[in-house]
């Protein structure tokens, strides 16, 4: 080699490291959001017609009209109802409280009311033009609410083994389990994030019928009448109740704190917990995402609303933007919970702490079967239980009855992850 060329070399090699000491120093480098990557992000610089968006969920001041007071009742009373779980034995018949039978089943003011859990899980994926409610799943959850019941009446003084329910004990708390390891309460609650709550989020409240376009009363204050004073257009209103079921505090989700809950329950906390994981792989925190797209999609409603259809200016582009990120960060906080469980037993030691996660596992595995437009099918979460021994010819609730959860292996675990990077790709090598 000639002086030359080693001189040319040894240049092109003092640029590359100069380079990259200017990314390192200067520019960090951002990461690719991939599937994460935001509708209304890409839409750039907005107008709303001279509409400001507020910081917050806003409906008592900017959006106002607003209201979703049954989402948050049937939360509460889902509250109430795992809440219970911790007691022994647990003499509630907690099928009675999911259908909040006589209006009288739950204690706290924020539960009690005319709204119940149980007629909204037989709402699943129905509209009244298609056809006749389908109430299998929510059968299914009645007999899983008793099976509780019955278990911890039945065995709470006896120590769960392979093959006998009973009690398990992980940390400072004592839990119920069938013979098979499932732990009931994880499959009730986490199970009707699914059923209930992201159901109608995702797959009601946000059809076109219903907050969108085809909305037969529309975004405007005639339709509405004299609901308009307490609820807003129609449009509005039904997403207001999406809002609703996702468990956020509409003033400070998700706090700048970083407390463990980021001001939220249920699915707005599982939401929280993991996007820091997702902010440091993808440049996206979930939380704020799924915050900023609530508040965008009900900034454009108030801005084009009107007194009727000729007067209305919705902007259906933006709002269908906040529609896709609504829909794709839900999914992907659910998803996020299931990975972490996955993952955490994976890591277990002890029999008990590994059926409790997976127990864990397998409802938010399940829970995602309940968006017909998500990243992941129906049947692919069903092939996804099925590599953790859930029946390969029931993918219902009653499928989990296979399992010997005392006996998932780690490979189990491992092909479950593998499964849902599929749909959720880059998952899997996240430590949640």
């Amino acid at each position: 080699m000639n002086k030359l060329n080693l001189y040319l070399i040894l240049i092109a090699a003092l640029v590359v490291v100069a380079s990259c000491k200017n990314d390192d120093d200067d520019e960090p480098t951002i990461p690719d959001a991939g599937f994460l990557a935001s509708s209304v992000d890409a839409l750039g610089n907005v107008d709303l017609d001279g509409f400001t968006i507020p910081s917050s969920y806003d409906i008592t001041g900017a959006f106002a009209p607003g209201a979703y007071s049954g989402q948050e009742r049937r939360i509460a009373q889902l509250k109430e109802i795992v809440d219970s779980s911790r007691n022994e034995p647990i003499y509630w018949d907690l099928r009675a409280a999911l259908a909040n039978e006589n209006f009288d089943q739950f204690a706290s003011a924020a539960a009690q009311g005319t709204s119940d859990i149980r007629s909204k899980i037989d709402e699943l994926n129905y509209d009244g033009d298609i056809g006749p409610v389908d109430q299998s799943i929510a059968d299914r959850f009645a007999e899983l609410a008793d099976s509780l019941s019955m278990s911890s009446q039945a065995n709470y003084t006896v120590t769960a083994s392979n093959g006998v329910a009973g009690m398990i004990t992980t940390g400072d708390k004592k839990r119920h389990v069938s013979a098979n390891g499932l732990e009931y309460i994880q499959l009730l609650e986490k199970g009707l994030y699914g059923a209930m709550m992201y159901d109608q989020m995702v797959d009601d409240y946000l059809r076109p019928s219903q907050s969108g376009a085809q909305n037969s009363k529309g975004n405007n204050e005639s339709a509405a009448g004299a609901d308009y004073a307490t609820k807003g257009t129609d449009r509005q209103h039904r997403f207001d109740e999406v809002f609703g079921y996702l468990g956020a505090d509409p003033n400070t989700y998700p706090n700048t704190a970083n407390t463990s809950n980021g001001d939220g329950v249920f699915i707005a906390n599982y939401t929280f917990d993991f996007s820091d994981e997702t902010e440091e792989v993808f440049g996206i925190n979930m939380a704020q995402k799924l915050m900023d797209a609530f508040i965008f999609g009900r900034s454009v409603l108030k801005a084009g609303e009107g007194f009727g259809p000729g007067d209305e200016t919705t902007n259906e582009e933006y709002y269908e933007a906040a529609r896709t990120d609504i829909k794709l960060y839900t999914e992907a906080g659910i998803a996020a919970a299931a990975y972490h469980y996955l993952n955490s037993a994976i890591a277990d030691i002890t029999d008990e702490d590994k059926i409790h996660h997976l127990s864990e596992a397998l409802a938010f595995i399940y829970s995602l079967s309940f968006n017909s437009e998500g990243r992941i099918s129906a049947s692919d979460v069903h092939e996804v239980l099925i590599a953790l021994g859930w029946s390969s010819s029931d993918s219902s609730l009653g499928g989990v009855y296979d399992i010997n959860l005392w006996e998932v292996t780690d490979a189990q675990l491992q092909e479950a992850k593998d499964l849902l990077d599929e749909s959720f790709p880059g998952f899997g090598a996240i430590p949640f």
